[in-house]
């Protein structure tokens, strides 16, 4: 957090009667410094000039006083809210978690705190969301939700000046740092992993096609499976309109109810709720995963491994990018940066029960 050289508060003795309040001064005078090494070794974006031993002594002389840093008072004076806004589209996906995590981790490091919106798919609400976090003056805004219909929305953002960076998920032709994953290499993983195996017909359950990411996952397991003489892709029309379970366990009973599962012995599910729904429908419908049909899914959301069966799926650095988000940030708004404007890092197949060798 944002620190001032200033009082902390004055507090009352257990007798009732007031006591002076803890100023910067008291502490350098305990600590043997300047006061204005109490406020840079107290301040995460500037404690970086100050030895370690200085500021173990200041933080030590801090905590015997009582001394409390003013945050709003340094904050005006830095012209920052050291607030960032951090977008999401999906309290209810574990994925997320993990990169709310890595991002909030690295904020917190450098003194700054992440205000976390939500902004699903389904509701179109990005541009409101992006207008309510600039009324609150946040000092940049990172972006896990951008669709095709918001880019307009996020091309205003960055004609207005306010930092953006976009991750998990992007919009091309924005002009911000991307921090994502390669999910055509994670697709060409799961397609590899399911030739492999033995699999020569197989299902795909694409997510909603105006999100890029699953548009490259079906980009590169098509390319993959194009290069195989005996794995083959069964195409279909259906598509699902949200990335969730029971769009998964919708699509995949539509496919099994038109006689598409007919000589399919693998599918590949664009992540891993779509993944659990078209087994359900599997199993409703009298089959068993994997025995009669392998199921592979995308992102590795926890527990996924504590599935009956457990889902072989593709792990993606979740908590990582959330890290290198953060700190891309960060250099956007310090104007300092040592990191690339896109930044790309390999996915990882996970394979586990829900897939096994094509039954002979």
């Amino acid at each position: 957090m944002m620190v001032d050289v200033g009082a902390s508060p004055g507090h009352t003795n257990s007798n009732g009667s007031s006591q002076a309040a803890v100023t910067a001064k008291d502490v350098a005078r305990l600590a043997g410094v300047h006061p204005s090494t109490v406020s840079r070794s107290l301040d995460p974006v500037q404690l970086s000039r100050i030895s370690s031993a200085t500021r173990a002594r200041v933080v030590a002389a801090a905590e015997t006083l009582g001394y409390l840093p003013h945050f709003a008072a340094s904050s005006l004076r830095r012209q920052r809210s050291m607030s960032i806004g951090v977008i999401t589209p999906s309290y209810g996906n574990p994925i997320y978690g993990e990169l709310l995590h890595g991002i909030s981790v690295e904020l917190e490091q450098q003194g700054y705190v992440g205000l976390i919106v939500e902004s699903p798919d389904e509701s179109r609400a990005l541009p409101t969301v992006l207008a309510r976090l600039r009324a609150r003056q946040v000092d940049g805004i990172i972006c896990a939700s951008g669709r095709r219909a918001d880019a307009s929305a996020l091309r205003e953002l960055r004609t207005a000046g306010v930092p953006l960076v976009q991750v998990l998920r992007w919009v091309d032709e924005i002009g911000a740092p991307v921090v994502e994953c390669d999910d055509e290499l994670g697709a060409a993983l799961a397609a590899r992993h399911l030739q492999e195996t033995g699999h020569q017909m197989v299902l795909e359950l694409p997510g909603p096609p105006d999100n890029i990411n699953f548009r490259r996952r079906s980009q590169g397991f098509a390319a993959t499976l194009a290069g195989s003489r005996r794995t083959h892709l069964r195409k279909h029309d259906v598509v699902a309109e949200a990335p969730s379970t029971e769009e998964g366990k919708r699509m995949m009973r539509s496919l099994i109810d038109a006689g598409a599962l007919e000589g399919v012995s693998a599918v590949f599910a664009h992540n891993d709720l779509l993944a659990i729904g078209a087994i359900d429908a599997i199993e409703e419908a009298g089959l068993h995963c994997p025995r009669d049909v392998s199921v592979i899914g995308y992102n590795d959301n926890p527990l996924t491994d504590h599935l009956s069966p457990a889902l072989t799926t593709i792990r993606l650095p979740s908590a990582e990018m959330g890290r290198l988000a953060a700190r891309r940030m960060l250099q956007e708004i310090s104007g300092d940066s040592d990191l690339p404007s896109e930044i790309s890092l390999p996915p990882e197949l996970v394979v586990r029960a829900s897939t096994r060798p094509r039954p002979s």
